[in-house]
């Protein structure tokens, strides 16, 4: 064989593999996805998850509508560190927490400067549990929990 079919075979041998890494790529990030869609999916009061829908987005350049899972405990602020990050100037860094708790959710406002209400009802430092649908209001963003 002469160099030049070498040369061309490793090219083409190379260009494979490229595409290889890229399809087994999109396979496992396409699997994950629909593992990520099936977990949301689920119901949220046996399986301990439940849902946090975006119904007024403020500033966050978030779409309503969009969901979060939550599971176990998570914070709701600005700042990226937590569970649910909400780029909006109303919130506060680290501006209140869900959990789990017996058996339902538990929504506490951890001294937020603009407040943290469930059905228009104010929410402080002892927390409120959560029933059924209920819109939470941070600042001035509104969610939908969904149990």
């Amino acid at each position: 064989m002469s160099a030049a079919n070498e040369l061309l075979l490793l090219r083409i041998a190379l260009i494979a593999i490229i595409f290889l890494f890229a399809f087994v790529t999109a396979m496992t990030m396409r699997s994950g996805l629909r593992t990520t869609i099936a977990f949301a999916g689920r119901g949220g009061a046996a399986s301990g998850v439940a849902r946090l829908v975006l119904i007024v987005p403020g500033e966050t350049r978030l779409a309503p509508g969009t969901e979060f899972v939550i599971a176990g405990e998570m914070t709701i602020g600005r700042d990226a560190s937590n569970g649910i990050a909400l780029g909006d100037p109303s919130v506060s860094g680290t501006h209140a927490r869900v959990e789990r708790v017996g058996g339902r959710w538990k929504l506490t406002d951890l001294g937020s400067t603009n407040g943290t209400s469930v059905n228009g009802q104010a929410v402080d430092g002892r927390g409120v549990l959560l029933r059924g649908p209920a819109d939470v209001t941070l600042g001035t963003i509104v969610l939908r929990f969904q149990p």
